[in-house]
């Protein structure tokens, strides 16, 4: 038989048992919501492309033009633009003038360029809009041609 000292201790040890069993479920419950929380955080969805826009459509030499590209993401993420042509345009704010990645301007100012592939008065120039999030997602935005008179 037990004394009542004997019963006290024994009620806490389990007590104490009891307490490292709740901790450890709780431990467990955490664990499992960090998990859930970071798969959701890290589903990301594609960027969705409204629009790829040029004004005016015709430039001639010291003319320019604006591209606009209008996109958005559902994930609320900030978007970058990544632009690219070829010699007959020349790109706003580009070393090389055919190629600007990052930018966060969905906007970009194009000038004719210094290049004509077709040898006449006329040639056709394209302007390309690549919109990402740096997250994974992201979408081409498709190309716009810009006649360019030399």
């Amino acid at each position: 038989m037990q004394t009542g000292r004997q019963v006290v201790d024994a009620a806490r040890r389990a007590r104490g048992l009891g307490a490292i069993v709740v901790l450890a479920l709780l431990l467990a419950m955490s664990i499992t919501a960090c998990d859930m929380a970071r798969s959701i955080r890290y589903f990301n969805r594609n960027v969705v492309i409204v629009s790829l826009d040029v004004f005016p459509a015709t430039i001639g030499p010291g003319d320019s033009a604006i591209v606009v590209c209008v996109a958005t993401d559902a994930d609320g993420d900030t978007l970058v633009y990544d632009w690219f042509t070829d010699c007959r345009l020349r790109l706003k704010g580009s070393y090389d003038f055919v190629y600007y990645f990052d930018t966060h301007s969905n906007s970009m100012v194009v000038y004719a360029g210094t290049c004509s592939t077709s040898g006449s008065s006329a040639d056709t120039g394209w302007v390309s809009c690549d919109v990402r999030d740096r997250r994974g997602g992201g979408a081409p935005a498709g190309t716009v041609r810009i006649v360019v008179h030399h």
